[in-house]
């Protein structure tokens, strides 16, 4: 094989390595960030019931009082914190779908968060095809 053919096998096969590593990059970023949105750890439940969201969360031993709630201003994510004596909780979960972070409201029995919000139906833009 002459040296010019031999040349441009090693750069095909050069570009073809390029794009399968960003390819593969791609598919990684991809998954995590699903894999991130839709894990929830143990002790942690999350539900749809007809347009509201509810997200229950494991805090035994604390009091309503001893509990911080923040939702991210575009409803993607809740995280929540509590503090009593030697019991410390810091939950922070990325939702499979996004809520109004104003319709919000908590309770707390039994050692168990319930956040309860309304979803936020995804909105559909029309595009004119010319």
């Amino acid at each position: 094989m002459s040296e010019d053919v031999l040349g441009e096998i090693r750069k095909t096969f050069d570009e073809l390595a390029k794009a399968l590593q960003k390819t593969a990059e791609e598919v990684v970023k991809t998954a995590s960030s699903t894999v991130r949105k839709i894990t929830v750890e143990q002790g942690v439940t999350i539900k749809e019931q007809g347009e509201d969201a509810v997200v229950e969360i494991d805090m035994p031993g604390l009091e309503p009082g001893d509990i911080s709630i923040y939702i991210s201003r575009d409803g993607d994510y809740i995280r929540a914190e509590g503090a009593r004596g030697e019991r410390k909780y810091t939950r922070k979960l990325y939702l499979p779908f996004k809520i109004e972070p104003s319709s919000a409201k908590a309770a707390y029995k039994n050692g168990v968060l319930t956040i309860t919000a309304r979803r936020v139906k995804p909105q559909e833009i029309p595009i004119k095809v010319e």
